[in-house]
């Protein structure tokens, strides 16, 4: 069942928009499920499959936060330095 899940979303987010300056990952849509579903039908029931994929997905989310955050504040730092020079 989870490498059902998995593999799902990897193909599923390939469907993914991203929004606003930086790109940011947008949430996986149920749409985007259906279709997948649509395609590839699953013996896993609906809810839990998209349980499963939301809870993949804002995991990503949150790890591309965290990676954002920490660019800008190294991004800041080395600003900092390059400006006593």
């Amino acid at each position: 069942m989870v490498a059902q899940i998995l593999e799902a979303y990897g193909w599923i987010s390939r469907t993914r928009q991203y929004v606003g300056m930086a790109g940011a990952p947008a949430p996986i849509s149920p749409m985007s499920i259906g279709d997948y579903l649509d395609r590839y039908p699953s013996a896993i029931c609906r809810e839990e499959f998209e349980a499963g994929i939301f809870a993949i997905d804002d995991e990503f989310r949150r790890q591309w936060d965290e990676q954002q955050e920490k660019e800008r504040k190294g991004d800041g730092i080395s600003r900092s330095i390059a400006g006593r020079r």
